[in-house]
């Protein structure tokens, strides 16, 4: 057996035990991770990138089943890729790079690839409704919602921790991960300027009154979201599917969950107030780390080619350069060529 470790979390070392709290985490928790057309397919390296921040960075979601579900798309004249708009081109190579997954899935001995299958959407969804076509698959009371551009950027080893508390504190319904953009300290000051500027009405208590904390969690913090934000979250498997997905109709096909949901929750902040929090029951996770605290980053799809496409771009970018130098090389002699001889 491994032997306990501890993490620190806003100065408090929290006991934890490797392989059985990635086996509780597994019990608790599934996977959903989203995949849509990049500029780097047929290329898989993004999406591998992601995972291979997980398993570095929060080992304890290796115990848990990861849905990976590639959208669908529609095909165009030009590409679109936020829109899964795709030339035929850009369609074959989203083709080819949904195989390399499924190869991935079967083959890949890696920890990250263990416990994964393959959802391929025949149409295009949008990351909403992708999301939502995987839900009839989840077992277990929380979802861990992932984009494959969304990476881990430091350790995160409490997990299991989070997920009790979660399980303890019915409040807790949606938990995102702080991002650049939202970054707790910075966060709780930028919502509270936020609730004046959309005219929330009165009373409505400070934010830094609101904060919650559990005894399931030591050291951590939730700050209240006051809108939804799309990266890293953690949910409560039936909030998703009896809320975000109810009756309220309030995410739009093809498109992303914080485009309707999102301006939704700030319509009813303005109109019936602070209690309307409570039903979207968002929150941003706060663990106290020290600047930079985002736990969770944006990668840049155009940047994880193929080898052998960056080489054979690479080449062609190397060819226009002689060619230009070439052309210029031409023109200079050509001008030398038909300049009349001085003194004529």
């Amino acid at each position: 057996l491994l032997s306990p470790d501890f993490c620190l979390v806003r100065g408090v070392f929290v006991q934890v035990h490797p392989r059985e709290a990635m086996g509780e985490v597994g019990e608790l928790c599934t996977i959903i991770l989203t995949t849509s057309p990049t500029p780097s397919n047929p290329s898989t390296e993004l999406i591998e990138e992601t995972l291979r921040s997980m398993g570095a960075f929060t080992p304890e979601l290796l115990g848990c089943r990861s849905i990976i579900v590639c959208d669908g798309y529609k095909s165009a004249a030009a590409s679109k890729f936020r829109c899964g708009i795709v030339t035929e081109e850009r369609a074959q190579a989203y083709e080819t790079y949904m195989d390399a997954l499924q190869k991935l899935v079967e083959e890949d001995p890696a920890p990250h690839w263990r416990r994964a299958e393959l959802l391929r959407l025949p149409e295009r969804h949008g990351f909403g409704f992708a999301v939502r076509a995987a839900l009839p698959r989840v077992a277990t009371p929380f979802v861990c919602i992932m984009q494959h551009d969304r990476t881990f950027m430091r350790p995160c080893d409490f997990v299991l921790q989070l997920l009790r508390g979660m399980g303890a504190d019915g409040r807790l319904k949606m938990v995102g991960m702080p991002t650049t953009t939202n970054d707790p300290p910075r966060y709780l000051k930028a919502a509270e300027s936020k609730l004046v500027e959309i005219k929330v009405p009165q009373p409505r208590p400070k934010l830094e009154n609101t904060i919650l904390t559990s005894p399931e969690c030591p050291g951590l913090r939730f700050i209240p979201m006051i809108m939804w934000h799309d990266s890293t979250h953690f949910a409560c498997t039936a909030y998703y599917r009896n809320f975000v997905f109810g009756p309220r109709h309030l995410v739009s096909r093809g498109g992303f969950i914080e485009d309707k949901l999102g301006q939704q929750q700030g319509l009813d902040l303005r109109t019936i107030g602070w209690r309307s929090h409570a039903e979207y029951g968002t929150w941003l996770l706060d663990d106290g780390a020290p600047p930079p605290t985002r736990l969770v980053g944006h990668l840049d799809g155009k940047h994880f080619l193929r080898a052998d496409d960056k080489v054979a771009i690479q080449a062609q970018q190397r060819l226009l350069k002689v060619a230009a130098r070439s052309d210029d090389e031409l023109s200079a002699a050509l001008g030398r060529y038909r300049r009349p001889p001085s003194g004529r």
